[in-house]
C-alpha cells in the first residue's frame, strides 16, 4: 500500500491590503484546504523560495526614486515647470498604492509642482466606490492629496469620446486613444505589480493599455492577441504584451514605481526607472522567484492548483493559473482548481463568485466548432473582450482539459448552469481523477499557479518595436 502524503493547498479570499498590512507577514494566517495523495504519484509539488518581505515599503519607494533601474532620478524628471500625471491600479489588484504614494507627494512638495493628478486605471472594470479609494489611496493620502490640490480621476466612461486625446496607431494595427488627464501631463508614472499572466505580464504599460485608454483601444488590443497562440504566461515578447508596451510608449509613459509582492500581499522587492526597463526588470526579479524548471518525465495526469489573497473574490481573477497549469498538464488530463471565490459586495450590485462566466454559456460545452464560433463573433464584435480576455482562455482550456472548481457550496449552482464542473470537497475530486488515470497517474501541485509557470515558456522582448505616429 502506498504512503500518502497530506498536502494544504492555499484557498483564500481576503480583503484588498488585509495581508499585506501586517508587519511580519510569517504571522498571517492562511487558509487551506488539504488533500491526500500517494506518495508514488506526486510528481512534482512546487513551491517558491521568497525573499523577506520589505519592511517599510514608503522608505524602500523614496530611495527607489533617486536610485533608478535606468534612466533619470524621479527627482530629475519633476519641476514647477512639469506636469505630473500618477497612474495607480484599481481596486482587483493588491499593490500597495497606499504606502507608494507618500513617497511621490513628499517629492511633489520637495520640487515645488503645481500640477499633479491621480487617475486609477480602471481600463473598462466599474470605478472604485468611496470606499474601494479611501482603501487603495489610504485617509491620509486623500487628505494630503486635497491640501496638496491634486484631483483623482478615474478611467470610468471609456465609451466616451469627449474624454480622450487621439495619439496614433500601433505597428500591430491598435488604435489609441489616451485618457485626456494622462495626454495633458508632461511626466507620466506608473505605480503597479509585476506579475505573470496569461498574456505575459500585468503592471507597467498595462496601466496605460488597458487602465487609462478608450473603449476602441482596449477592445481592439484584447480582441485581436489574447486567443494567439505567442499570447500566454512568460511571454513578455508575445503580441498582447508587446503591443502594450508599445501603445505606453506612443502615449508617453516615462517611469514605471514596480512592486513584486509575495504570496501573502507583501512588497519583497520594488523598483524604479524608464518605460520599459524598470518595469522588465521587475518581470525578471519576479521569474526567479516563482517561474520552475520543467520536472522530468512530463506532462502531468492530473494538476491540482490553489488560490491566495488578496483580492481572490471572483474566479474571474482567481482564474488565470488555469493558463498556467496547462503548459505542465497533458491534453485530456484533469485540471483541480480551488478557489472560494465568494462573490464581492460592490457600490453597484452583488457580483457572485462566477460572476462574468455566464457569458461563456453560449458556446458551452468546449468544442472546436464552438471554438470557431466564438472566433468569429469575437470578430464581428459580437464579444466584449475586456471580460472575454478571461473567460476565453479558461474555456479554451477546457476544451482540451477536464477542469473542475473547488468551490463554495453557494457557488455550485451557477457553475451548473454555466457547465463548469465544480465540487465542494477536494479530496473527492482527486480520488475520481486518480481512479480514471490509474496507478501510475503523475499529479503536479501548484499551489500558486497565478504566480506559477516554467521557465522554458519565459520569452522576454529583444528591441523595441516601431509605431505609427498620428498625422
Amino acid at each position: 500500500m502506498s504512503y500518502k502524503v497530506k498536502i494544504d493547498i492555499p484557498y483564500e479570499s481576503l480583503d484588498p491590503l488585509t495581508i499585506g498590512s501586517c508587519d511580519d507577514p510569517s504571522m498571517v494566517y492562511r487558509d487551506v484546504i488539504s488533500v491526500e495523495i500517494p506518495q508514488r504519484n506526486l510528481w512534482a509539488h512546487i513551491k517558491p523560495n521568497e525573499p523577506p518581505a520589505v519592511k517599510d515599503v514608503t522608505a524602500a519607494a523614496a530611495l527607489a526614486l533617486e536610485r533608478p533601474q535606468s534612466g533619470p532620478r524621479f527627482s530629475q524628471l519633476i519641476g514647477p515647470d512639469k506636469s505630473l500625471a500618477i497612474i495607480i491600479d484599481n481596486q482587483f489588484r493588491p499593490t500597495p498604492a497606499s504606502k507608494l504614494l507618500p513617497a511621490i507627494f513628499d517629492a511633489i512638495d520637495q520640487h515645488g509642482i503645481r500640477d499633479a493628478r491621480v487617475i486609477c486605471a480602471n481600463g473598462k472594470v466599474f470605478p472604485m466606490s468611496e470606499s474601494d479609494t479611501e482603501m487603495k489611496i489610504g485617509r491620509e493620502n486623500l487628505d494630503r492629496m486635497l491640501r496638496m490640490n491634486i484631483p483623482f480621476f478615474q478611467n470610468d466612461d471609456p465609451r466616451n469620446p469627449n474624454n480622450y486625446t487621439y495619439i496614433g496607431v500601433s505597428s500591430r494595427g491598435t488604435p489609441v486613444w489616451l485618457h485626456n488627464e494622462v495626454a495633458r501631463s508632461d511626466v507620466k508614472i506608473s505605480l503597479g505589480q509585476a506579475q505573470s499572466n496569461h498574456w505575459g505580464y500585468g503592471g507597467g504599460g498595462k496601466l496605460i493599455l488597458p487602465g487609462v485608454v478608450s473603449d476602441e483601444t482596449i477592445e481592439s488590443n484584447h480582441g485581436a492577441f489574447v486567443l494567439s497562440p505567442q499570447t500566454h504566461y512568460g511571454a513578455m515578447a508575445g503580441p498582447m504584451r508587446s503591443d502594450i508596451d508599445e501603445v505606453a510608449t506612443m502615449c508617453e509613459l516615462t517611469c514605471t514605481l514596480n512592486s513584486v509582492l509575495d504570496t501573502r500581499g507583501s512588497v519583497c522587492h520594488l523598483n524604479f526607472g524608464a518605460h520599459p526597463d524598470a518595469h522588465r526588470d521587475a518581470v525578471r526579479v519576479f521569474n526567479s522567484i516563482y517561474s520552475y524548471r520543467r520536472p522530468m518525465g512530463g506532462p502531468a495526469d492530473i494538476a491540482i492548483c490553489g488560490v491566495f489573497a488578496p483580492t481572490d473574490h471572483l474566479f474571474f481573477h482567481t482564474g488565470w493559473g488555469c493558463m498556467s497549469a496547462d503548459l505542465v498538464l497533458k491534453d485530456g488530463g484533469d485540471m483541480i482548481y480551488c478557489s472560494p471565490s465568494p462573490g464581492v459586495n460592490t457600490h453597484l450590485g452583488n457580483f457572485p463568485g462566477f460572476a462574468l462566466f455566464d457569458l461563456m454559456k453560449p458556446y458551452m460545452p468546449p468544442s472546436p466548432a464552438n471554438i470557431e464560433r466564438l472566433m468569429r463573433d469575437i470578430h464581428n464584435r459580437q464579444v466584449e473582450m475586456w471580460a472575454g480576455c478571461i473567460w476565453a482562455p479558461i474555456y479554451e482550456v477546457m476544451s482540451r482539459k477536464n477542469l473542475k472548481v473547488i468551490t463554495l457550496e453557494e457557488n455550485l449552482a451557477m457553475a451548473q448552469d454555466i457547465g463548469i464542473p465544480a465540487g465542494t470537497s477536494l479530496q473527492e475530486a482527486f480520488d475520481e481523477s486518480l481512479a480514471r488515470h490509474g496507478p501510475n497517474a503523475k499529479v503536479v501541485v501548484l499551489p500558486f499557479a497565478r504566480y506559477q509557470m516554467p521557465q522554458d515558456v519565459i520569452r522576454m522582448p529583444q528591441a523595441r518595436p516601431p509605431s505609427l505616429a498620428a498625422e
